[in-house]
């Protein structure tokens, strides 16, 4: 007969680990961690939801839509046709595409996910100093990122890789770790090259807790993410690399892309302004996190993370409108509040108590509500329209392939000129798209090249950027003599930007579409030609 002493389990005993109350604790409290990150992401989503049905940018998502579907039919980025990102976006929309079929909604769910991996990581990155201050900087973030919409954006799919990058870099103890950290930088890299400065200036203070073995394994994982870079370097050569990811983005197109500071709109220039104060007092933050607690987890991250928002600020700066503004603000703006914490704490030299830090977030929102009413209205209508069935756009289709307008007239015309084209022309043709007056290469609508995939795109240059497409001895004359069609959008003609986007470039492209093409159809704004004979 067993009695109960014999009975009873021993819970010192290895045997029965499960029944540790130290193992039994931290399993609840990784439930709970797990389900609050839970709870806010799905309440952000309801946020995010409705901007699958948001009017797309005809370049800006076009290309993000157009350049996957050339990767996959064999044409390679730098060499035959333009782009100023990386090729790690188009790669991974390419072997989306190929599993879940190439559609607008295929791409904004990749863009979805880029934000919920970014949440995720600032959730992670917060979490060391308490659920109710990672919780509300996660929110914070997804509130600003919603202002981004949801399409599949390079510099959205390098931030995640870079904050998980960071985040891994900070469990400096695991080999595992450091080596991941280092590819995820180096995929970063390979979403947007121009993220390179903000990766090394952020990984510095992370550095300074790993040995030099694990040091090499994070030099090991960044050369290994980098090598998709390596092999276009190969292919292509480094000259087409080196003008396509440097010389026509940062020197030859600037001049017609750069924004003046003071020439953006007063919510924008305050909110910059919010942006470079949170900077400031979030490296101030992270400086004191790591003399007054060591090399700790979470305290050396702060600062890392603090520097890569510093190493931000140029892509706000460069463009100051409300998109690039917030492709910075979402993280220093999100850890702010963390920075105020670590900053009261330090000054009362105790503890923050859990009311103190809701307090620390509702004056931050508070903050931005007086000096950025416009982003708190954005807000508020996106989770609203979270509730609502009705669609925000008009969308045009041909075969199976839509995109989205916000006018329906506009819409209409699109879905006419498309049916007229799709009519007259037979597969293989020749398609450019461009604006009206070639001589001023500032935008154009990419997204047709899209919609009609049976036409064949017949120039390097697919999106149009000031002083590339138009310098001198562009190929763009010579491309557009290649074409059978041509659809030219007179919209473009009128931009107006306080930069040299308004100077006049070559008047050949639009001496080839005199000569050489015949105009067969008006729709609003857009020209229909055809080769002439």
């Amino acid at each position: 007969m067993i009695s109960a002493a014999e009975f009873s389990p021993d819970f010192s005993s290895p045997s029965a680990p499960i029944l540790d109350p130290s193992v039994s604790a931290g399993g609840n409290e990784l439930r709970n961690t797990v389900t609050v990150a839970a709870i806010t992401l799905l309440v952000l989503l309801i946020g995010f939801w409705p901007a699958f049905d948001q009017a797309g940018g005809p370049m800006d998502e076009g290309m993000i839509l157009v350049y996957p579907e050339l990767i996959a039919h064999g044409k390679v980025p730098y060499r035959d046709f333009e782009t100023f990102y990386g090729p790690g976006n188009p790669a991974l929309l390419a072997g989306t595409f190929a599993v879940f079929g190439t559609n607008i909604f295929v791409e904004r769910s990749v863009g979805m996910l880029y934000r919920v991996a970014i949440l995720l990581a600032i959730f992670a990155v917060v979490r060391p100093k308490g659920k109710t201050l990672a919780v509300g900087c996660m929110f914070l973030s997804g509130c600003l990122i919603l202002g981004t919409g949801l399409p599949a954006y390079a510099w959205l799919g390098a931030m995640a890789c870079a904050l998980w990058s960071l985040w891994l870099g900070s469990r400096s103890a695991s080999n595992l770790r450091c080596f991941l950290a280092g590819l995820f930088a180096g995929l970063a890299l390979v979403f947007r090259v121009d993220v390179g400065p903000a990766v090394i200036l952020s990984a510095l203070p992370l550095f300074h807790g790993m040995t030099w073995s694990r040091r090499r394994l994070y030099f090991l994982g960044g050369a290994i993410g980098l090598l998709p870079l390596g092999i276009l370097l190969l292919v292509v050569g480094w000259q087409p690399i080196i003008s396509n990811l440097f010389l026509m983005p940062v020197i030859a197109c600037n001049p017609g892309r750069r924004v003046p500071l003071f020439a953006a709109q007063p919510d924008v220039l305050y909110l910059f302004f919010a942006h470079l104060l949170a900077v400031v007092i979030n490296l101030a933050a992270g400086c004191i996190a790591i003399r007054t607690s060591g090399r700790r987890v979470g305290n050396g991250l702060l600062l890392a993370v603090a520097l890569f928002g510093i190493g931000l600020t140029p892509q706000a700066s460069q463009r100051l409108d409300s998109l690039h503004l917030l492709f910075a603000a979402f993280l220093s703006l999100a850890i702010l509040p963390l920075s105020l914490v670590i900053l009261y704490s330090h000054l009362r030299d105790r503890p923050v108590a859990k009311t103190e830090m809701w307090l620390v977030m509702v004056l931050v929102v508070a903050v931005l509500q007086a000096i950025a009413p416009e982003l708190t209205i954005m807000v508020r209508s996106a989770f609203a329209a979270g509730f609502q069935p009705n669609s925000r756009a008009t969308f045009t289709e041909l075969d199976g392939r839509s995109f989205p307008f916000q006018s329906p007239g506009m819409a209409a015309t699109v879905d006419q000129m498309l049916k007229k084209l799709d009519s007259l022309s037979t597969p293989g043709e020749r398609l450019f798209v461009g604006p009206g007056d070639l001589r001023r290469t500032n935008y154009n609508d990419t997204y047709l090249y899209h919609l009609l995939p049976k036409l064949t795109p017949a120039s390097y240059f697919l999106e149009m950027n000031p002083f590339s497409a138009n310098r001198p001895g562009s190929r763009l004359a010579a491309d557009i003599a290649t074409a059978d069609w041509l659809v030219l959008d007179r919209a473009w003609d009128s931009w107006s930007e306080p930069n040299h986007s308004m100077d006049y470039g070559s008047n050949a492209p639009n001496l080839v579409v005199q000569k050489q093409f015949t105009l067969c159809g008006r729709f609003g704004s857009y020209l229909l030609f055809h080769r002439k004979g």
